[in-house]
């Protein structure tokens, strides 16, 4: 089996897609994800792209990195002169998650607010608060919860504020099960809004 593939089910990168297809990228997105950082390939992923371009896959190094794991730094090569990226349907494991991130609990990924990002994170705010508005707490703990996740949501958006240019951001951590709830509601979502 493929490194990337194992990867790919080790952290549900099936379960992000399900949650990504609700998302597009604005037209000012400047593609700070594949413009601003260094992008991580796996072994097969750069042989795939070697072969759709041999002389843009030259700038992809595994220098100084564990074996199997291979980078390339900013710019991607592989962005079109529109700055969108020229092998999208070959993308890397790592550009299909963002702006979900890989970590290292093997339990949970991390979420980046950027535009999409935050836009997931305010989504999966009003999951959780309108999961406790079902639930049988107190109303006094439902008000605790809505007033925390209104705080978290305005935390986040200031992080949007340059967010590019940033060298830490805060992830917001998303656990695998939670992942996959936030999927179901998601559709739910869409299909009542359909």
């Amino acid at each position: 089996m493929e490194i990337s593939v194992a990867v790919k089910k080790a952290i549900r990168y099936n379960v992000v897609q399900s949650i990504l297809k609700h998302y597009q990228c604005p037209d000012t997105c400047g593609a700070h994800c594949c413009s601003k950082g260094q992008i991580h390939f796996f072994e097969d992923e750069v042989k795939v792209l070697t072969i759709l371009d041999q002389e843009k896959a030259g700038r992809i190094t595994n220098k100084g990195l564990s074996a199997g794991l291979f980078q390339m730094n900013s710019p991607c090569s592989f962005l079109n002169a529109n700055g969108r990226c020229g092998v999208y349907d070959n993308r890397p494991t790592v550009c299909g998650m963002y702006p979900f991130k890989v970590n290292t609990s093997g339990n949970s990924v991390g979420l980046q607010p950027c535009p999409i990002g935050f836009l997931i994170i305010r989504d999966f705010a009003e999951w959780i608060v309108e999961s406790f508005s079902r639930s049988s707490v107190s109303d006094d703990e439902k008000a605790r919860i809505k007033e925390e996740w209104e705080k978290n949501i305005a935390s986040y958006e200031a992080e949007l504020v340059d967010f590019h240019s940033r060298t830490v951001l805060k992830e917001m951590q998303i656990p695998f099960d939670e992942l996959e709830m936030l999927s179901m509601f998601l559709s739910s979502k869409n299909a009542k809004n359909s």
